[in-house]
């Protein structure tokens, strides 16, 4: 199945919340910008915060694994 990144924007005063969410995994982000901004450019950017927070979970997942679990005494 291919992932699909669903886009929320929200008007709030004079700036525009754009939230990306991954249907995959479940990652949420959020940028903030002013109204004027084209849609297009914040919604790429979204998805590319998207994909580095989900580069940066897969990275500390690989990290963990190697290391022992408990308290050497």
């Amino acid at each position: 199945m291919a992932e699909e990144v669903i886009f929320e924007f929200r008007t709030v005063g004079d700036i525009l919340r754009v939230t990306a969410i991954s249907s995959e995994t479940l990652t949420e982000v959020t940028v903030v910008a002013p109204v004027n901004a084209a849609r297009h450019d914040l919604m790429r950017l979204a998805e590319r915060k998207l994909r580095a927070a989900d580069a940066r979970a897969v990275r500390r997942i690989r990290r963990r694994r190697g290391q022992p679990r408990g308290l050497l005494v």
